[in-house]
């Protein structure tokens, strides 16, 4: 396969393509070709040697999602088969050609979106459906107010939050964000 590996911190230009050996899956994993990755800030902030690499995974290869098509599964999986669409949040090693992950960590790419798209979302879904669902144990009808409601968290969380049944407010930081959502109810 090949990764993108950082040879130094800075900017892009720290990046080469480098050839690795293939990934197998064993257990709950599935073996990802990876079609797009997402760029978020803890990967901004991994190159320019500002964040850690996360534990377990290559220090030289940043990249925390992506989005692409199932080509090997192990033993144990059972929600996936091979040729599925998929978009996952990885611990890191995302830029590259593959990705390993427990089939516990993938969502199935919507159809109606692409694989650039589908690599943008899944730190984001994840948070908010942890904080939001999980730790806050939103239910529909009840109401909740979203904080930073222009940005990438705020605008997921209002939309999921909408989704199932839920009366949402929201505020945005300054007078040039969003006018339709400043302080008002979605």
């Amino acid at each position: 396969m090949k990764v993108a590996v950082m040879k130094g911190f800075g900017g892009p230009e720290v990046f080469e393509i480098e050839t690795r050996p293939d990934l197998i899956p064993s257990n709950d994993q599935v073996l990802i070709e990876v079609k797009a990755a997402g760029i978020n800030r803890p990967d901004v902030f991994q190159r320019k040697g500002n964040y850690p690499a996360p534990s377990g995974t290559a220090p030289d290869i940043p990249g925390l999602e992506v989005a692409g098509v199932i080509i090997s599964i192990g033993p144990d999986v059972k929600n996936y088969k091979i040729g599925d669409e998929v978009m996952a949040l990885l611990p890191g090693e995302g830029y590259a050609t593959q990705a390993l992950v427990s089939e516990k960590i993938c969502l199935h790419k919507p159809k109606n979106i692409s694989f650039e798209e589908a690599a943008a979302l899944p730190e984001t879904i994840y948070t908010v459906w942890d904080n939001i669902f999980e730790r806050g144990q939103l239910k529909a009808g009840e109401h909740v107010l979203i904080h930073g409601g222009t940005g990438g968290i705020g605008t997921v969380s209002i939309q999921l939050a909408k989704l199932f049944g839920a009366v949402v407010y929201t505020t945005v930081g300054s007078q040039g964000e969003s006018e339709s959502s400043r302080g008002v109810r979605c």
